[in-house]
């Protein structure tokens, strides 16, 4: 995961995940917003997963179809 993406959950007060650097920092930052609202981790990245669909996962990390 880029320090980009980590300073983003620094910045909001929330621990940055230790994942891979599959999702795009667009995403991060919808998952960030959902998390300052009160929801859990699960559910901020299944409605951001849900919402942009492919967009949320970077090129390289998506399935080939």
């Amino acid at each position: 995961m880029s320090e980009a993406i980590k300073a983003l959950y620094f910045k909001a007060g929330i621990t940055p995940p230790q994942g891979r650097g599959v999702h795009t920092i667009d995403a991060h930052r919808a998952v960030i917003r959902y998390r300052k609202q009160g929801l859990t981790k699960s559910e901020a990245w299944k409605r951001v997963v849900g919402g942009m669909g492919k967009h949320a996962i970077k090129p390289s990390h998506r399935r080939a179809v």
